[in-house]
Parts: C-alpha cells; structure tokens; sequence
C-alpha cells in the first residue's frame, strides 16, 4: 500500500507543483491526493460519459479543445418503462483538473483548505452538474420528477431553446434526427433567450456581473444569449489553468 501511495505521489507531483495560486505546499503533498480521490468519485459516476463515440479537437468555438462525443442511456423512464437516449459532447475535467479547481477556490475566497470547505465545494458541484460540462446536445434529468426524463438541450454549458418547435420532442424522448441536430446547433438555431445557470457550478449572470464581468450578458428577467461566449470563453480559459473563474463566481456570492 505504501509502494503505490508512494508511486501516486510521484505521478502527479508535476501537475500539481505546476500551481500559480499559492496554495500551501504541505497541503499539495499531504492533502491533495485524498481530494483527487473524492473528485474521480463524483467523475466516475458522470452518467453521460459511457459510450464514446469520437473525441475531436476541431468542433466549432472549441477548436484545439479535446471534446469528446457520447451516446448514453437513462435508467427506465417514469412514464415509457424504458431506458431514453442521448447524444453529447462533454469536456469534463480530469480528477486532477477538478480537484485543483476546488482548492484553489477554497483557498481565493476562503483562504481555508480544512475538508469542510473542499468537501462542501465538491458536492454542491456533484449535485448541480456531477462535474460534467456539456458544449452541445441533450441532457436527459429527473430534476422535478423522480425518474421522469426530461430533455434539455445544451450548448457552450448553458441550457438554451429551440427556435423551431419541430426540432423539439413534444413527448419529452428525442427522436435519433433530433438529437443529432442537436451536436450541430448554432446560435441562429435559438431563441433569444438561454437558461440562467453555466455548468459545472451553477453559476449564474449576476455572479459573473458581481465579480466584475463586463460582458452585456442581460440577468435574470433577460437572459442574453450573449451568457454563451462569456461562459466558453471562460472555461476554455479554465482548462489550462490552475483555477476556474467561473466556479469562483459562485464561490464569492453563496459559498
């Protein structure tokens, strides 16, 4: 046990001594690999990420970016008694990638890294989007009623709306050319107005206005599509960092 905690250590001593936040190093070494743990437990159960189709790096606005298309299964629908399918493309953070995003957080807007504050984090990310970051496609959820999936469509990790109502299940179960019209919406394909909430925190427009943003991204009564561009920029951003803005938003107004 010893041997492989030992080898644990050495294979991700770069990435995390590669950190721009000061994050203490007693805790880089002593408490860090326990928060990976728990991250690829959440990660583990990301219920969109079963069959990959293709990973690519040239999907529009995520260019050089390693998306990666999935088909997945439900659990057995309330009212149809069977499994609904769904398409997506996903970037979800690795175990490292997500745990380093917790911490730093933890440590910008707290300046406290005890297992309350990583663990709180940790789950509040679980509960809202279980860590997964959908660019383009279908989410299936039971968010209102247990085991009744429901389809909401994604893009650029925000909820968006069908323009045309034929392109929509008036059943709530997509059909096989709906959701591939899905993976290859555009901005021209919406209505005007997105959802309120960017994965994987849950952050919202006036978080990003309270931190400072400048973007007219509209707020709660009107919803820009503009929220799109802020929140894939940002992510993108995120990925190659240490930290993620948006999760921070969050953190400073509910945290």
């Amino acid at each position: 046990m010893k041997k492989l905690l030992a080898l644990f250590l050495i294979c991700i001593t770069p990435f995390f001594t590669s950190a721009q936040n000061n994050l203490p190093s007693n805790y880089l070494k002593d408490s860090m690999p326990l928060l990976v743990q728990k991250a690829k437990d959440v990660l583990d159960h990301a219920y969109m990420a079963q069959k990959l189709l293709l990973v690519t790096d040239t999907l529009p606005g995520w260019e050089g970016f390693p998306v990666k298309l999935y088909e997945y299964e439900t659990g057995n629908d309330l009212y149809t008694g069977k499994p609904k399918t769904g398409k997506v493309y996903l970037l979800n953070p690795s175990p490292e990638k997500l745990a380093m995003w917790i911490a730093t957080t933890c440590w910008k807007v707290k300046h406290r890294l005890e297992n309350k504050y990583t663990d709180s984090l940790l789950r509040w990310i679980k509960n809202q989007s279980g860590a997964q970051f959908p660019i383009k496609g279908v989410v299936y959820e039971d968010q209102y009623t247990k085991d009744f999936q429901e389809p909401y469509v994604f893009k650029d990790g925000v909820t968006v709306y069908i323009k045309d109502s034929a392109m929509f299940p008036t059943d709530k179960t997509c059909t096989p050319e709906q959701l591939d019209f899905y993976l290859s919406i555009t901005n021209n394909d919406l209505k005007p107005q997105t959802g309120q909430y960017a994965r994987i925190c849950s952050t919202r427009r006036e978080d990003y206005k309270s931190a400072g943003g400048k973007e007219d991204v509209g707020d709660t009564n009107d919803r820009k599509q503009k929220w799109l561009d802020v929140v894939r920029e940002l992510y993108k951003k995120a990925w190659n960092a240490d930290e993620n803005e948006l999760i921070i938003m969050w953190a400073k107004n509910h945290f």
